[in-house]
């Protein structure tokens, strides 16, 4: 709410002070205390706290968000009437949803509430012993290992049974692995003594699978190469295997799997691989199988036998599709593709590279399904985070008018106060509202993004046939070869918001380098960048600049009767990166009277997606990205320049 609406809301309270202040109660509910009275005086057919949390631990992996809800009227309880125990297993479920949608921040945030309502009364129950868990494997996904660390270290120091604290030695010593303190991880495991460590088999498999990871990164040799298999038959003999062992039987598989690889040792990988498809064969983890098969191809081809690998590749391509993975057929087609192209298959690697474009539309569809989900569940926890404000402000302010309700002189106060909830609940609608704006904003330039992959790959393979179609084998060859690293450069890059100027280079020069082996007869060009422009420190929105290239080449240069030249120039002034892309070809002017009406329209599609792309830059990141295009006075050649502000966006 504007602040001309407090500002009204204030005048008319003071007009109303007068009849008011004439009453023994004032007649006007205040939301807070609304809310903090809609929890404390439930009936008691209602179910309590206790209840409704017991029922959000039933539905949190199943359905997060009815969990949610059953959470959210928990707190509201809790907070109302003083209950610190079920507030903190409150935070502790958020927390543990928070998990499992890998949103490890939010996660953290709702332990650490957790463990400030349950530290001082309540630190010998289970429930601590999570929050304290929980702390320090979000903690470890963020990278802060001190502070996982401090929570582990903690939580073992504390009586919570002997299979929590076998849990936690485990976690503390993935800690001391991933900072690269291989010493520190084996002492952890050695903590875990028979006198204190599960019974259950797949723990030991987990244990021995964290062993065998540090002795191998620890030594650079593999020192077990039985491990995996013997882990295999241990969880066999397991009725069910949870998630946390089968993600340690996969770590440990990818492991092995780089040093053998490392070793070229490819036959022995292979080995393992067969091995981890047999069983996962059997538990129907078909995506893993595909993943296996993915890189038994790539071992085989390393090994010089071609049609081996391609017979994988092509096997984990059809497991894709009929598991409707599109993002392992979008890993087994790009691998397949770069096989076939090795094979002098230009064709089929033509084929596979269209398909492998398919899979990653689909593959991004899909994701921004899941951002849509996940995002629904974030701001059902701005809305608990709003109540609990509300109820716990309500029941001290309910405290605070059971003194003073018959005098009649406070009354004004009470208005005055309705104006500043008014004002702090204004306040956080517009808050939120910003949230959300630029969280759609961000999901939005995601898209914008995402389709500027399908985009350049039609484009850049329509190159590609061509050169098929005029039996130049050749040089389509040679074509597929720079291509296939042009595409792994995208695909990197266009996961990330912004890149290096380097990495952003390495794209442009290799895109310019493929469009001139089309059109060698048409321009030259060349890329300058000023000695004044740190490369490795300023970075860009990836594949921002190309399109300007692309319509410079395709709709400038390449109409042109003599030979033109692009100059690709990167400088910068006092606050900003300036990119200057100029040729000499046959002007905005001319180009527009050639093209058809479906260039028109592609060519107008492809400027305003990048006129969009720079209008959410500047709305979310407050910058001021612009472009300039010029003509050439003697009509003849194009000027492009865009400004990236350095240290904001760039």
């Amino acid at each position: 709410m504007k602040k001309g609406v407090a500002v009204t809301c204030f005048t008319l309270a003071l007009a109303m002070a007068g009849s008011v202040c004439a009453q023994e109660k004032s007649s006007a509910p205040d939301r807070k205390k609304g809310s903090y009275s809609k929890f404390k005086n439930r009936s008691s057919s209602q179910p309590g706290a206790d209840a409704l949390l017991d029922q959000a631990e039933q539905l949190k992996d199943t359905q997060p968000a009815e969990a949610l809800n059953k959470v959210e009227e928990a707190l509201g309880i809790s907070v109302a009437e003083g209950d610190a125990f079920n507030e903190g297993k409150g935070y502790l479920l958020i927390g543990e949803i928070n998990d499992a949608i890998q949103e490890w921040k939010l996660a953290l945030q709702n332990y650490l509430k957790a463990y400030e309502k349950l530290t001082d009364e309540y630190s010998n129950t289970p429930e601590f012993g999570k929050v304290l868990q929980g702390a320090g494997n979000a903690n470890l996904k963020l990278g802060q290992y001190a502070e996982a660390l401090r929570f582990l270290q903690e939580a073992v120091s504390r009586e919570f049974g002997n299979d929590y604290e076998a849990e936690c030695w485990l976690v503390i010593s993935e800690v001391h692995y991933q900072m690269g303190n291989y010493a520190e991880a084996q002492k952890a495991l050695e903590n875990i003594t028979p006198s204190r460590r599960k019974v259950a088999s797949s723990f030991d498999v987990r244990a021995q699978n964290q062993r065998v990871k540090i002795d191998t990164r620890a030594s650079g040799t593999l020192q077990s190469p039985d491990i995996y298999g013997n882990s295999l038959n241990t969880l066999r003999s397991n009725k069910k295997v949870d998630q946390a062992e089968q993600q340690s039987l996969q770590e440990t598989k990818e492991e092995i799997s780089d040093i053998l690889r490392e070793q070229a040792q490819y036959e022995e990988e292979i080995s393992l691989r067969n091995q981890s498809i047999e069983y996962n064969l059997e538990s129907n983890n078909l995506s893993e199988v595909t993943k296996d098969r993915v890189e038994i191809g790539k071992s085989l081809a390393a090994k010089g036998e071609n049609e081996a690998a391609l017979k994988q590749l092509e096997q984990a391509a059809q497991l894709a599709r009929d598991i409707d993975d599109p993002k392992e057929q979008a890993n087994a087609y790009l691998a397949l593709a770069e096989q076939y192209e090795k094979n002098g298959r230009a064709n089929q690697a033509l084929t596979a590279y269209r398909k492998y474009s398919k899979a990653i539309g689909a593959s991004e569809k899909r994701s921004e399904s899941k951002a849509q989900e996940k995002s629904t569940l974030i701001t059902k926890q701005e809305e608990i985070d709003d109540l609990t404000e509300y109820v716990s402000t309500g029941r001290q302010e309910a405290s605070l008018e059971e003194a003073v309700v018959y005098r009649q002189e406070l009354i004004i106060y009470g208005l005055l106060l309705i104006i500043g909830i008014i004002a702090v609940t204004s306040y956080f609608i517009y808050k939120n509202a910003q949230a959300s704006k630029v969280a759609n904003q961000l999901l939005a330039l995601k898209s914008l993004r995402g389709q500027m992959n399908p985009h350049f790959i039609f484009n850049a393979l329509n190159s590609v046939n061509q050169f098929i179609a005029q039996q130049d084998e050749r040089t389509a060859n040679r074509f597929l070869s720079e291509f296939s690293q042009l595409m792994r450069l995208v695909l990197e890059n266009s996961q990330q918001d912004f890149i290096s100027l380097n990495k952003e280079q390495e794209l442009l020069s290799l895109y310019l380098k493929l469009e001139h082996y089309r059109f060698r007869d048409k321009f030259d060009y060349e890329i300058t960048t000023d000695p004044s422009v740190n490369v490795d420190s300023i970075e860009v929105p990836p594949m921002l600049i190309q399109p300007y290239i692309e319509n410079a080449v395709w709709h400038g240069l390449r109409y042109k009767e003599t030979k033109g030249k692009l100059a690709l120039t990167f400088s910068r002034d006092t606050d900003n990166l300036v990119v200057e892309i100029t040729d000499d070809g046959i002007g905005r002017k001319k180009s527009g009277e050639l093209k058809t009406e479906n260039q028109k329209r592609h060519n107008s599609t492809g400027l305003r997606n990048i006129q969009e792309r720079i209008a959410i830059i500047n709305k979310v990141y407050r910058s001021n990205c612009r472009v300039v295009v010029t003509d050439f006075s003697e009509g003849v050649g194009t000027r492009v320049l865009l400004y990236l502000p350095i240290g904001k966006v760039a």
